[in-house]
């Protein structure tokens, strides 16, 4: 009889246990999946960093996306896909505080005029496909257009 008790006991201890690890197990899993996600989208937020280095050196600084006439290849850029997950840059555009736009704003050094500087609002998805966890981050980047004049 005794050890029938102490049979019973140990079983509903290694049960206990048992479900405590899964739900652990469970848990770390998911969180996998959101720093997954996150990466996702941070990964978007650098496509658009480069995309906005390159063509401010090809003096083109009107990159609002999506803008009314978008073209394929920014399209794919900015919506990738791979096997286990996708990011997608939900927009791209001047940054506005109020009524104040941040777009071609004068940047003074010492009180001269020394150029101007633009700030885009980056907003990026991420999302961990075997979950479907998505991660959706917010970013400003801050690019001068210096025309130093001595």
């Amino acid at each position: 009889m005794t050890a029938l008790i102490m049979l019973v006991i140990f079983g509903v201890l290694g049960v206990a246990y048992w479900l405590s690890s899964r739900l652990s197990t469970d848990m770390i899993l998911v969180e996998s999946q959101r720093i997954k996600a996150r990466n996702f989208a941070q990964a978007a937020i650098e496509k658009v960093k480069i995309n906005i280095c390159n063509q401010y050196n090809m003096n083109n600084h009107n990159l609002a996306y999506p803008a009314k006439f978008t073209t394929d290849r920014v399209d794919k850029e900015y919506n990738m896909a791979f096997a286990d997950g996708e990011y997608r840059v939900m927009s791209v555009k001047p940054y506005e505080d109020g009524n104040r736009t941040y777009y071609n704003v004068a940047h003074h050094s010492k009180g001269v005029l020394v150029g101007n500087y633009d700030i885009w609002e980056v907003v990026a998805r991420g999302i961990a496909k075997p979950t479907g966890m998505t991660a959706e981050m917010r970013t400003l980047v801050k690019v001068y257009r210096d025309h130093i004049v001595y």
